[in-house]
């Protein structure tokens, strides 16, 4: 897929072999029948690439066509391996075909011997027509499968659709039936899930069934019973993510401690939060906290505990913007997060001999060469002063990039969940060491910095390659000091933040205020006031409309300050300027 942008003309982006396409008139294919579909070899004249495609088009609004290109280069030049893969499965279709007849009435004479046959695969089969009505012809497993004989039901009342669904399965079924696409390209558009009151995990394939014009009289569906597989594969999902638990403590363990160590703060500040009536303010609080600790979780592969603060989240999200919240919701919310609170320590439990914790607790360790502790040990009577600062410097203060590297991860990880591509974290001015104590909350929601960078600012790799970007993107981390204090700044070479969708979301936020005499960069800042998101919709990394504004009230809340510099399709710049303290703050770390 690509994205078109600019004003270049379709013929100067695209060129058809099939004649008269191009330019587009009356007599064009598709003016007179609109569903003609038309398989045509294409060029790319501007990255020189070409192919086949089947085109569909037709006339729109006046003056205008629609287009709609489905490639099947990739198709034809693995025809050959694709074909030798699914030998068994295309025969499987074959015989299948041959074992139903066209007609929904001839397959009520089917034979005993074909239902022992289908009975004796052990799997749910069962036909319905174009109007949904399913036939005479099932197999027995689905009394057990699909919980119940599909004879004479709704295809959608034997799948145990929705409402909601349903609607989408009627789209669906016209455009199986009536092949405006290849049934192969259609089909995993269906429910691929069927919903088992005990939990089975059941997948749902369909095949046609043709008629001698190559017309669909019917589909067949196939109900399979995976639930051992799946509970297998859930399993090793399992045990993947302890495995990456464990390998993230070794790669960044003092990190890591100290996230343990927080979360008994951040539940106790939750809990506090919910001593009252929680408003407007409380459950923006609470929602940035568990926020953050959604993130965190998610960084070391705490799965559960990422899974039930995100739980809490969607408790308190209806009442973030009525301000108050009913009492039977904050009860329903307070549960919530006393599973969170059990599951921690479960969890603390579960794995004190890896942690080696104490009472649940672990203090800061900073590691040193022996050679080090030798030469600070014969100093010690000679020279008082300096070896108080050297002591400060060995002992106590740490490497920056030691706090950020472990955001690589997090990276990796966002980036392959969305199907992009992102190279290794670079980091400058990694070695400037720093008390970490008092910035412990600050790095902590510094995972928002990341995860909108790899969500919101990094294109997928075709968009990059078709605006002439590495398909892999890069953010760097660059830290600076001086009288002033530190400066960080988060830079990403993505798409950068549009000003003008920001006017349109603010315009539609606060239709009371006048944004129009802001600048492109004061508009810009918007993004980290609380409750802003540029997405309409709430994805697994953001949408929620907290990540930066928790960012930002951890900067502020130190003494710093926190800019936004953009430029659309070269990235973005998150600027973060703070105080360097000069001693530990082990009070405000706890």
């Amino acid at each position: 897929m690509r994205r078109l942008v600019g004003k270049a003309k379709f013929q100067e982006l695209i060129t058809f072999s099939e004649e008269k396409i191009l330019p587009i008139t009356n007599e064009s294919p598709g003016y007179e029948n609109p569903s003609a579909l038309i398989e045509t070899a294409y060029t790319l004249p501007k990255v020189e690439k070409f192919g086949k495609t089947q085109l569909i088009m037709r006339p729109a609004l006046p003056g205008n066509w629609v287009f709609f290109m489905h490639d099947v280069s990739l198709e034809e030049t693995l025809a050959a391996k694709y074909r030798a893969e699914l030998a068994k499965t295309e025969e499987y279709a074959r015989n299948l075909e041959k074992l139903v007849d066209a007609r929904t009435a001839e397959l009520r004479d089917v034979n005993q011997t074909l239902n022992a046959i289908l009975d004796s695969l052990g799997q749910g089969f069962f036909t319905f027509s174009e109007d949904g009505q399913c036939g005479g012809v099932y197999t027995k497993a689905c009394a057990d499968i699909l919980e119940g004989i599909p004879k004479e039901r709704k295809a959608w009342d034997v799948l145990g659709l929705t409402e909601k669904d349903q609607a989408q399965f009627l789209k669906w079924m016209e455009t199986a039936f009536k092949e405006f696409l290849p049934f192969e390209d259609v089909k995993g558009l269906g429910p691929n899930l069927y919903a088992h009151k005990h939990q089975k995990h059941v997948t749902l394939d369909y095949f046609p069934i043709r008629r001698e014009n190559n017309e669909i009289s019917d589909i067949v569906v196939v109900a399979t019973d995976k639930t051992v597989e799946h509970q297998a594969q859930m399993a090793l999902e399992t045990e993947r993510q302890y495995a990456s638990m464990v390998v993230k403590f070794l790669k960044n363990k003092e990190q890591f401690l100290q996230f343990l160590n927080s979360v008994n703060g951040t539940m106790a500040a939750l809990f506090a939060l919910c001593e009252k009536p929680l408003d407007s303010k409380a459950i923006a609080e609470s929602f940035r906290l568990l926020h953050t600790l959604e993130g965190e979780s998610g960084t070391f592969s705490l799965a559960e505990m990422r899974l039930l603060s995100r739980v809490s989240q969607q408790v308190l999200e209806p009442f973030k913007q009525e301000g108050k919240m009913p009492i039977d919701a904050q009860t329903k919310y307070t549960e919530t997060l006393r599973d969170l609170k059990t599951q921690f320590a479960k969890f603390l439990a579960d794995n004190e001999s890896i942690f080696q914790l104490s009472g649940g607790e672990a203090a800061r360790t900073v590691e040193v060469p022996v050679t080090a502790v030798t030469e600070f040990e014969t100093q010690l009577d000679t020279a008082p002063a300096p070896l108080r600062q050297k002591f400060r410097e060995l002992f106590l203060r740490v490497p920056i990039g030691s706090r950020l590297k472990y955001f690589d991860s997090l990276l990796q990880s966002v980036a392959e969940k969305l199907g992009k591509q992102v190279k290794p974290l670079a980091i400058e001015g990694g070695d400037i060491r720093i008390f970490p104590e008092p910035y412990q909350a600050l790095f902590a929601s510094l995972v928002h910095a990341f995860r909108n960078a790899a969500d919101h600012g990094l294109e997928e790799p075709a968009e990059r390659d078709w605006a002439g970007k590495d398909p892999a993107g890069q953010i760097r981390v660059v830290v600076t000091e001086d009288q002033s204090g530190l400066h960080m700044l988060i830079i990403d070479d993505g798409r950068g933040i549009d000003p003008a969708v920001i006017r349109e979301k603010l315009a539609k936020k606060f239709p009371d205020k006048d944004f129009s005499k802001h600048s492109d960069e004061e508009i810009i800042q918007h993004v980290a006031l609380p409750g802003f998101s540029s997405r309409d919709t709430v994805g697994e990394f953001s949408g929620r409309g907290v990540g930066l504004d928790a960012l930002r009230e951890e900067v502020l809340s130190i003494g710093g300050n926190l800019h936004i510099k953009s430029i659309v399709g070269k990235g973005t710049t998150l600027e973060i300027n703070i105080p360097a303290f000069e001693e530990t703050d082990l009070r405000r770390s706890a």
